[in-house]
């Protein structure tokens, strides 16, 4: 009788692989690279771009989610002190100077000062390194890599064949570029996001222009935009062309008046 389940269990087995689990005990509960590398070694899928995957997209997200977490705990624990020590300082400051507690002045007066002291340093660290955006970026960005991922292996979403115009079935080994060109994009647009911001110093889009992808890559199914000179090249070449009397500028023709002369 116990052969039987012994023999399910291999079957089981030789479908999805056995995955380690990281820690001491067997019973840990699975990471999310442990579940996608489950699903994963049973896709069908070159090898090595089986391996692509694992060394590219799953530390990826094994540095995302340890980053969030680093930021999650520093924009809950500096918004906590920051809204309890200002609301504990005006209320030592209030009893301070209460005839009742002149036995504890000096140790209210330090607590407060050390309290003050803290909520302006928490207040400063969060300012300095933009905690707020990186705590809601990272987060965004790190479930946003986890879709990608599983609408891969299910074929859903972007990956049922759109990307192809439903020319052909979608299969994991036609929709590998178009995985790997939004994960890098998604990489890219964190490093845009975080540290390059030359682009966006250097030329400021004008009202009613739309600012260029910076590093972005362009998408594979669109064409190269963003190629054309700018405003401030064109009207250099303009007065150069109009002063070596090729071409006349239409402002300059618009307050030109023509008088007529009679033979």
């Amino acid at each position: 009788m116990s052969s039987r389940p012994r023999k399910i269990e291999q079957s089981i087995k030789a479908i999805v692989p056995y995955v380690p689990r990281k820690g001491c005990c067997g019973v840990c509960k699975e990471s999310e690279e442990e579940r996608y590398e489950a699903v994963l070694a049973a896709t069908p899928l070159q090898e090595e771009r089986k391996n692509a995957i694992r060394r590219r997209y799953l530390p990826l997200i094994s540095d995302f989610r340890s980053r969030a977490n680093c930021y999650s705990l520093l924009f809950h624990v500096g918004h906590l002190i920051i809204t309890v020590g200002s609301l504990i300082v005006p209320a030592l400051l209030s009893v301070q100077y209460t005839t009742s507690l002149a036995a504890y002045q000096n140790n209210i007066y330090w607590l407060t000062w050390a309290l003050s002291l803290l909520v302006t340093t928490f207040n400063g660290i969060l300012v300095l390194f933009k905690v707020d955006k990186k705590y809601y970026y990272l987060h965004t960005a790190t479930e946003r890599l986890r879709s990608e991922g599983w609408q891969y292996l299910a074929l859903t979403g972007r990956y049922s064949g759109i990307l192809t115009h439903y020319d052909e079935e979608s299969t994991h080994e036609n929709q590998f570029r178009f995985f790997s060109h939004y994960v890098e994009k998604l990489k890219l647009k964190q490093i845009e996001e975080e540290y390059y911001k030359y682009e966006e110093a250097a030329n400021p889009a004008t009202p009613g222009q739309k600012a260029a992808d910076g590093i972005l890559p362009p998408s594979l199914n669109k064409e190269l935009v963003g190629m054309a000179p700018p405003n401030s090249v064109k009207e250099v070449m303009r007065g150069l062309i109009g002063q070596d009397g090729l071409e006349t500028p239409k402002e300059e023709m618009k307050n030109t008046i023509v008088i007529p002369v009679t033979k």
